[in-house]
């Protein structure tokens, strides 16, 4: 009985020893962080938008005449000159109409002529007393007479003598046939009140290239005409073009999406911006209707001290970073001004140009505070987000 005492009383200490250990043996862990040192830089804040390419001039060609379509004298992608033959139209009723208008012009001269003859002779016998006032009044309106139906002549054969040559149908600028719609054989109709008529083609100046994209009501306030852009295509994603905002929409656009999992709805309002392209003509590989993700400058601020955004914390209602000297951290209150990609600026007394501050890994910064001791990780930092 006294034996089996004993090694109770043994294993009681032995149970007591180790969770003593436990408890004040181990050594306390020091968190390790990543640190960056605090330089001056240049920021520039800017608005992002998804945007679609566009020619900067894109001419829809339609007649002027109705008729049939004889020849097709290009196609598409082909490059043409400002007058340039497009497309042939039926032109016999054309001719017709041109050489009904000649024939009453070459009648309507001969008749001038000769009235205008009797009137110069009415008008010299009026003068010597020969004829009646009413005789060289009846001349002189049959002159008038004879002038209108001249002038109207001339009108007609001009009309029927454009819409001759409208019925070659020209390139009215330089660009690329980008789209045909119409086929040889095909009857041709013009617009009216109720119909747009017969869109025969396309022609695109490609020379300069724009980009539309849609800003959200909540930024379009700090887009501005002239503002710098950086785009990327969908197709080019490792290039970054540049440009400038030239024309900011005044009205807004609507746009509702509705969620699969609730029947409800939601209205987008956005105001389009139009970007043109800087030497776009030296870029071959665009195609018109290609997709991009646009960046709007609007602010830029250079030689200010900055700092990674995932170093500002919020302690106590306060926005601040932790400060890094002689292994310790420090809390310093900082106030911020405009944020950059993936970087920020910032005001503050206690702090300047080199000094570290705490950059990662995130998940340690719940557990930091004023004081803590630290070790600085020498492993090499993931970069955050896409460098442009």
């Amino acid at each position: 009985m006294k034996i089996f005492k004993k090694k109770r009383t043994y294993i009681i200490i032995f149970v007591i020893i180790i969770f003593l250990f436990l408890i004040f043996g181990k050594k306390k862990s020091t968190v390790s962080v990543e640190v960056e040192q605090i330089k001056l830089d240049s920021i520039e804040e800017t608005v992002n938008a998804s945007g679609a390419l566009e020619p900067f001039v894109d001419v829809e060609i339609s007649s002027d005449i109705m008729g049939k379509c004889l020849k097709i004298y290009v196609k598409e992608g082909d490059f043409v000159k400002k007058g340039a033959p497009l497309l042939k139209i039926d032109d016999i009723s054309q001719q017709a109409r041109l050489k009904e208008a000649e024939t009453a012009l070459n009648y309507a001269q001969s008749n001038f002529d000769y009235v205008s003859y009797k009137f110069e002779n009415q008008k010299k016998l009026f003068e010597q007393n020969l004829i009646s006032k009413s005789e060289f009044t009846l001349s002189e309106l049959e002159y008038k007479n004879s002038l209108n139906l001249l002038t109207s002549a001339k009108s007609s054969y001009d009309i029927a003598k454009d819409n001759l040559e409208k019925t070659v149908i020209r390139s009215p600028i330089d660009g690329i046939v980008t789209a045909i719609y119409v086929e040889e054989g095909e009857n041709i109709i013009t617009g009216t009140m109720n119909n747009a008529g017969t869109v025969l083609m396309t022609i695109s100046n490609n020379q300069k290239l724009i980009v539309k994209a849609n800003v959200d009501e909540t930024s379009i306030s700090k887009v501005k005409n002239g503002n710098i852009a950086k785009v990327v295509f969908d197709a080019f994603p490792e290039k970054t073009f540049t440009g400038k905002v030239y024309v900011k929409a005044n009205r807004p656009k609507y746009s509702v999406s509705t969620s699969s999992l609730s029947s409800s709805s939601t209205t987008a309002v956005e105001y389009e911006v139009k970007i043109i392209l800087d030497d776009s003509f030296e870029n071959k590989s665009l195609v018109s209707g290609m997709s991009c993700d646009v960046d709007i400058v609007t602010l830029k601020k250079d030689s200010v001290l900055s700092i990674p955004i995932q170093s500002i914390v919020n302690r106590e209602n306060r926005e601040g970073v932790f400060k890094y000297s002689a292994g310790k951290i420090h809390f310093v209150p900082i106030k911020t001004g405009i944020t950059g990609n993936l970087k920020m600026e910032i005001f503050s007394d206690s702090l300047k140009e080199g000094d570290s501050i705490v950059t990662g890994p995130f998940i340690s910064f719940k557990n930091l505070r004023d004081g803590l001791k630290v070790k600085v990780s020498t492993e090499k930092k993931i970069p955050y987000g896409r460098k442009r």
